[in-house]
């Protein structure tokens, strides 16, 4: 049987709202591979679904208390870095 794709994005990420997001992306050459998919949006709220090379998937839910980004990698921060990496090194649970 066929999975989901959002029930493969076990983790997750909470932003504040204001605070900055920016994910690495390194693991690829230009932004158009990354295919984007909204799914709802209004001036309050978005959802969107977005699929990166390597299999890589985010779901993004925002609204007025933040952002909430669904992965099936882990994302990270290094100390003194103001932008996330991707953990290559583990998969969806």
């Amino acid at each position: 049987m066929a999975q989901s794709i959002l029930s493969i994005c076990n983790y997750e990420t909470k932003i504040a709202p204001g605070a900055y997001f920016h994910l690495k992306t390194d693991w690829f050459e230009s932004d158009q591979e990354i295919k984007t998919i909204i799914i709802d949006q209004d001036h309050v709220f978005s959802k969107l679904l977005s699929l990166y090379p390597k299999d890589f998937v985010m779901y993004l839910e925002q609204d007025q208390h933040g952002s909430l980004y669904r992965t099936n990698y882990p994302l990270f921060r290094r100390e003194d870095n103001d932008y996330f990496e991707v953990d290559w090194n583990k998969k969806t649970r």
